[in-house]
């Protein structure tokens, strides 16, 4: 189980940018395990279950079998073998890897055991299957693609809103019938599976990509949307009618067509219809017959897209009329028969349009049977299904008759071998299961007997069926020849998409002029509010203006009265360091005057002590000049006597005198 997811996406990167050798081994690992895959799910009794993831919120990506899971995952790995096989030496190796994602993503959605894991692996197909279109890389591939994938991300969108209500009522992810918007999971999937009018997507898509991209696209997209029809949706007479109309409408517009992988998209809608049809019914025959006709489909439908791609890569044409349009000699000349020269191609395409038309002995019989007998006297339904029948045998004796028998070409390269081989598997199979249809049965769900089913009745049914589309063929064969031109207005487009687009796009733009007025006044007032913001920041910044301005004058003013202060300051300075010299002048000059009026004192002093004692003796003398003589060291209260007393208060009064006067 997980092999088929896991491992086509793990060898991605080594097919994208690896050499070629690496990438042709990978590519051929690949193809082996699903053949494996595909032996496998037919022999083993289960495949397991598998949970990723397991602690995410809402819901693990997680996988197990259903009932219908092993028949689906039979033919997307049988077919996908088959078809990377064919692609192997044409496909580019963006596109191998596109297809390899792809075919992952459809087992996913089979395996899935939730909505949740549903959706991605939905989603991833859906952006895989687009990007095989748009890496052709031509005009008409990348309008296509897109056309291709808004269609499918519009059903993607719309099966997530059924999930969503689904979730609102159950309070559950789990795989189940829906509990509520049931009307979104039929949209939706009716997207995937092309009901009618969302089928336009096939007929752009397919015939745009390239040819062996075509292949798988063929196997994949619209299985999806019928296995998930049969799976999630409970039965209904809406689904069924849709299913026969398809049927009814895809061959009659393939019956139009010239080109052939178109004539071929057209088919695909018509027998996706007996499928759906089908799972619509939902009784076991029907859901049997749809599940396994989902299989044989696959093969046919790839084995024709191969075969019809041979062609178109030999001659470089698709065109029938080309193909049968009669030039000059010389040019006709130059052409070769399609059958003669390239008979394996002519015998697959062949051996398709047997297996489509439902004829014994092939394996679109088997399912054909199942489904034809499930509609049995069902009124509507059943002849829709009959003349769809008829339709096909016609368009496919078209397709044959004038594309292989009478289609005549210029051959300008030969097939690659490994698509001859993918041609010749594909071929056989779709042979085995017609003879040996039994081989199949252990994985149809409800075990319809396709044992014992090529009675005479079954055999002369679908006989009678192909022979009377042989009939309409060859009476309209000139017709159909020179091509059925139907005016513009007869198509779903003209009656339904593109009233449905004007009248959509009318009203986006009503919508979109509401908004743009809405935004407009809201830009109108939001500036008129800006504008009074700004006239009111305008007035308070004139404010802080103004006080900045003031307290700038403020501030000068205060530093002029500040700088007359200092200057004021200096000046006191100055006038008190002069003051304070010319004190300290003074009072050197006075410190001088008292030193000479102490010495000019003392003298007069000892002059007066002389002339007083003057009859002493001479050692008497000199004893009192000792005692006189004025030594300011030795001079302490201990000499000092009464006399000396009043000469010192004497001397101080003529001090005090001598200061004031100098003062």
């Amino acid at each position: 189980m997980i092999t088929g997811i896991a491992l086509p996406i793990i060898l991605v990167p080594g097919v994208v940018f690896g050499p070629r050798l690496m990438r042709y081994i990978l590519m051929l690992g690949v193809i082996g395990a699903l053949l494996f895959l595909a032996y496998y799910d037919l022999t083993e009794a289960t495949l397991g279950y598998a949970v990723l993831f397991g602690d995410v919120v809402l819901a693990p990506v997680s996988f197990s079998e259903h009932e219908y899971s092993r028949i689906a995952v039979f033919g997307f790995t049988l077919v996908g073998a088959f078809a990377l096989l064919y692609g192997l030496q044409l496909s580019r190796p963006s596109e191998q890897a596109a297809a390899l994602i792809a075919l992952a993503s459809a087992v996913g959605v089979v395996f899935s055991d939730n909505f949740v894991t549903l959706f991605i692996f939905w989603e991833m197909l859906t952006l895989s299957t687009a990007g095989l279109i748009l890496l052709r890389k031509t005009p008409d591939s990348l309008m296509a693609g897109l056309y291709f994938l808004s269609f499918h991300l519009a059903g993607g969108l719309i099966v997530l809103l059924g999930i969503l209500l689904h979730y609102e009522q159950a309070q559950s992810f789990v795989l189940t019938k829906p509990e509520a918007g049931l009307a979104f999971f039929i949209v939706g999937f009716g997207f995937k599976a092309a009901f009618l009018p969302f089928h336009l997507w096939v007929a752009r898509g397919y015939p745009s990509a390239n040819f062996p991209s075509s292949v798988i696209l063929a196997g994949l997209t619209t299985k999806i949307g019928v296995f998930a029809i049969a799976r999630i949706l409970p039965p209904s007479e809406i689904i069924m009618y849709m299913g026969a109309a398809m049927a009814l409408a895809g061959v009659t517009m393939a019956m139009l067509q010239h080109n052939m992988r178109r004539l071929l998209s057209y088919h695909i809608i018509s027998q996706v219809g007996y499928m759906v049809a089908g799972v619509g019914l939902a009784t076991e025959l029907a859901t049997d017959g749809a599940l396994l006709h989902v299989v044989n489909h696959m093969l046919y439908k790839a084995l024709l897209f191969m075969s019809v791609g041979a062609v178109f890569y030999a001659t470089n044409t698709e065109d029938l009329h080309d193909l049968t349009h009669v030039d000059s000699e010389e040019e006709e000349q130059e052409k070769e028969s399609i059958w003669k020269a390239m008979p394996l191609a002519t015998i697959g395409g062949i051996v398709g349009a047997l297996a489509i038309s439902g004829f014994p002995l092939f394996n679109g019989y088997v399912s054909k049977y199942l489904i034809k007998y499930a509609f049995y006297d069902m009124g509507p339904a059943e002849t829709m299904l009959m003349v769809a029948s008829i339709g096909t045998a016609a368009s496919f004796c078209k397709l044959i008759g004038f594309g292989f028998i009478k289609g005549r070409a210029k051959i300008h390269r030969k097939i690659p071998i490994t698509s001859i081989l993918a041609i010749i598997g594909t071929a056989a199979f779709c042979i085995i299961l017609g003879v040996y249809p039994q081989m199949i049965a252990p994985i149809i769900p409800y075990a319809s007997k396709v044992v014992g089913i090529y009675t005479f009745d079954g055999i002369w049914g679908a006989v009678r069926l192909a022979l009377a589309g042989l009939l309409v063929f060859l009476n309209l064969a000139a017709i159909l020849q020179r091509g059925i031109h139907l005016p513009p207005w007869v198509s779903v487009e003209y009656m339904i998409f593109n009233p449905l687009g004007k009248a959509l796009y009318k009203r986006l733009c009503q919508y979109g002029t509401a908004v743009d007025s809405s935004v407009d006044n809201f830009y109108m007032k939001t500036g008129q509010n800006l504008y009074q913001f700004c006239q009111y920041i305008t007035t308070l910044d004139k404010g802080i203006d103004s006080a900045f301005q003031r307290s700038s004058e403020i501030g000068r003013g205060l530093a002029d009265r500040t700088r007359y202060l200092d200057q004021a300051i200096d000046e006191g300075y100055t006038r008190t360091g002069d003051a304070a010299r010319s004190l300290a002048d003074r009072s050197r000059r006075l410190d001088e005057s008292i030193d000479d009026g102490y010495l000019k004192t003392g003298e007069a002093m000892r002059r007066m002590a002389d002339r007083s004692e003057g009859g002493h003796d001479e050692e008497e003398e000199g004893a009192i000049n000792r005692r006189l003589r004025f030594n300011p060291v030795e001079w302490t209260t201990k000499n000092l006597n009464f006399d000396q007393l009043i000469l010192a208060l004497l001397l101080g009064a003529v001090l005090v005198v001598i200061f004031y006067t100098g003062r």
